[in-house]
């Protein structure tokens, strides 16, 4: 069990001692260890352990915290002690405090680069290797039996905006072709092949900030409530589209929400920084965690439930046991605040997305920092496993993105007009859902990023669409008519340009009969008039 307290003061009056040699990294013994036995033993120090941290040893300093360890060897972005000390993460250090001296980080930082030698003449310490990033598909959680769809929906809608609403709760079922859309006391659901509108589940709490299918398909958890007022989450079997639970009774909103695998705790968090885990049976707490500093902002089980990943808007994150809320890891260095986590099919990675602009893959096994890569400059905000272990995400710079699941760029897909807060897949991974701040939600196909089409996240209410549909068809009834009337006059036309045609070709044909008359006439005239000339040479005087 992991539980590291910001109680770090060792660099907060880090003095510039023992000189360092350009040409070669420093040492405990001869630079950090008078450091911080001067300045630091006081708090840290075997009778004392602030935070579960001794420096007063290379040994107990390697070993580092009830956190765990706070030196990670030839990482210095990766070390604990040093994402505090240079303002990188929260809590910073010292605190309320500006940063300490660049010339004092430069001595930590060189130390920890150097592989934290102990001693002169000794040698750097191995840099551990990480957790392979290869999927385990034997290990993917997949639901089993027929497609869970709803029945036919009222279609209905609770509310109509002037201008769609931003999209702050998106998930699709992870065995049926459904879209869950948050909206203003409800949630829109969607067919993922056709794009139709399905129907309307009701919200009365107020507006729903997150969603989340369960990991059969089977339920449908929405959070969320109103500002500084309420928050809850509600529970819908998705098959009968029937309200089954509420749980929780905040003071504000709920902004993040998941429901374990075997359905039998609810985690919750918002802006109270506080997450609980609630048993569905009865609603009653199961245990509460009170570690991080800020509004909760992410929160999901793991694909088995065994592990909860949090994260919070200072830029904390954290792996749980479910059982009990132990504390099982601290996922260290983003310097801006957590978006999301998620949890890759088999279970043995979770990914964070941070207002820091990068992604972030972890280990479960021992929460170290497997791969980090800047993705969206200005924030991520939304991600999303694909099935075969690739990564879809999006940001503040309005772009949609697909990874490798090492981090490499695959292919970006369309552009929004605004920052895209949320993307959702296809449980075979074949479509991507994104949303933004405008409302848009587009669909597009993750193969080649062929944009499919975008879905209506504001319809109007249904009289008004009957009312337009029956417009429409009166306008095309009309339009027929209209057509087929001028097609009846162009048919009259048509005959009468016909019968006048035919008449001009009779004519036409009386015509050349004449003419070719009048041309026999004229040969037979022209023959008779040389007869007759013949006659008359022949019958001249002296012939």
């Amino acid at each position: 069990m992991r539980v590291f307290k910001p109680y770090l003061l060792l660099l907060m009056v880090l003095p510039l001692r023992a000189a360092v040699a350009a040409d070669a990294p420093p040492t405990f013994e001869e630079h950090l260890r008078p450091i911080f036995r001067e300045k630091c033993c006081g708090c840290h120090n075997p009778d004392k352990k602030q935070g579960g941290l001794d420096l007063t040893s290379y040994g107990q300093t390697m070993a580092g915290g009830s956190s765990g360890e706070v030196i990670a060897p030839g990482d210095v972005d990766g070390s604990y002690l040093w994402q505090l000390a240079s303002h990188a993460s929260e809590p910073k250090m010292p605190p309320q405090s500006d940063r300490i001296p660049g010339e004092m980080l430069d001595v930590l930082r060189k130390w920890i680069a150097g592989g934290a030698i102990e001693r002169s003449g000794g040698k750097p310490v191995a840099r551990k290797a990480n957790a392979s990033l290869a999927l385990d598909a034997s290990a993917v959680l997949a639901p089993q039996g027929p497609a869970v769809m709803p029945p036919r929906l009222a279609l209905d809608v609770i509310g109509h905006a002037s201008r769609p609403l931003t999209i702050t709760g998106l998930a699709a079922s992870p065995n049926g072709p459904l879209l869950a859309v948050g909206g203003r006391e409800q949630i829109l659901l969607f067919n993922t092949d056709s794009l139709d509108f399905l129907g309307v589940l009701p919200f009365p709490e107020g507006d729903v900030k997150t969603l989340r299918f369960s990991r059969n398909a089977k339920l449908l958890l929405g959070g969320g409530g109103e500002g500084a007022k309420h928050g809850r989450v509600v529970l819908w079997d998705v098959a009968s589209a029937t309200r089954i639970g509420e749980l929780g009774d905040e003071f504000d909103q709920v902004l993040a929400a998941d429901i374990a695998a075997d359905q039998s705790v609810v985690a919750l968090g918002g802006p109270q920084k506080v997450v609980r885990l609630l048993r569905t049976a009865d609603g009653s707490l199961d245990a509460e965690i009170r570690k991080h500093t800020d509004w909760i902002t992410a929160v999901e089980f793991s694909p088995d439930g065994k592990m909860l990943a949090t994260g919070d808007r200072a830029g904390n994150a954290f792996l749980w046991e479910t059982r009990g809320a132990r504390e099982d890891g601290v996922l260290k260095g983003h310097a801006g605040g957590i978006s999301a986590v998620a949890w890759r099919g088999d279970g043995a990675v979770v990914a964070t997305a941070s207002e820091d602009g990068k992604i972030r893959l972890w280990s479960r096994r021992d929460a170290a920092k497997l791969k980090e890569w800047e993705a969206h400059p200005g924030g991520v905000l939304g991600i999303a496993w694909l099935p075969d272990g690739r990564i879809a995400s999006s940001g503040r710079d309005r772009k949609v993105v697909i990874w490798k699941g090492d981090g490499g760029r695959e292919r970006e897909l369309r552009q929004h007009d605004e920052i895209v807060l949320r993307v959702a897949l296809t449980n075979d991974g074949g479509r991507l859902f994104s949303g933004d701040l405008l409302g848009r939600l587009a669909a597009s196909k993750t193969s080649d990023g062929t944009a499919i089409g975008d879905l209506d996240t504001n319809p109007p209410p249904l009289k008004t669409r009957v009312e337009t549909a029956e417009l429409a068809q009166r306008q095309r009834i009309e339009s027929s008519r209209a057509a087929a009337e001028k097609a009846k006059v162009a048919s009259e036309a048509m005959q009468l340009a016909e019968s006048q045609m035919a008449a001009a070709r009779k004519a036409l044909e009386e015509s050349q009969a004449h003419l070719e008359a009048a041309r026999t006439k004229e040969s037979e005239a022209t023959r008779e008039l040389e007869r007759w000339k013949a006659e008359l040479e022949f019958s001249r005087p002296g012939r």
